[in-house]
């Protein structure tokens, strides 16, 4: 078995890696104990594990299991606030009102993408209106930098801003 500073060196740069660490190692004796080694397919019986929310639940049923469901992070509420999807800053609350705009089919990918955008196009303090994909669509738009090149300089995590702009035709 896994020591506690095992993992906690593994997970370091990720924050709480102590608290964290506790978790993965309660989570994987149960997941052995109660489960036999395999991972739970229902959010209900997931979100039962340590340090697994509804959050972390709908993030393992999307991805490992194709079971679609709408991961609600600060960057998904945040954008559905922006583009008026929702006026809601509980998690649950906008889960509800975002449910209502998509295919079940599609919610996975839909959370990948808000998820995608909030990181590297629409800061939570200085968005990237100018250079925004989407910028003709928001109602939030002018919140953040409007010249191009300058709001395209505040991509974040190597995202690289297409000379000319982006082309939808």
């Amino acid at each position: 078995m896994a020591t506690r500073e095992d993992v906690e060196a593994i997970i370091r740069p990720t924050g709480f890696f102590r608290s964290k660490a506790a978790n993965i190692i309660a989570l994987a004796v149960q997941l052995v104990d109660l489960y036999d080694g395999e991972v739970p397919r229902t959010q209900k019986e997931l979100v039962k594990l340590p340090g697994v929310g509804v959050k972390t639940a709908n993030v393992v049923l999307g991805n490992a299991f194709d079971t679609p469901g709408l991961t609600v992070d600060t960057h998904v509420g945040r954008l559905a606030r922006r583009m008026g999807f929702t006026k809601h800053t509980d998690p649950l609350k906008v889960e509800v009102d975002l449910q209502d705009l998509y295919d079940p089919r599609d919610l996975t990918l839909v959370s990948h993408r808000l998820i995608f955008m909030g990181r590297r196009i629409c800061h939570a303090r200085r968005p990237a209106c100018g250079a925004c994909p989407i910028a003709r669509l928001c109602p939030s738009y002018g919140e953040g930098e409007l010249d191009e090149q300058t709001a395209a300089s505040l991509f974040a995590y190597g995202l690289e801003y297409p000379e000319g702009g982006w082309n939808f035709d």
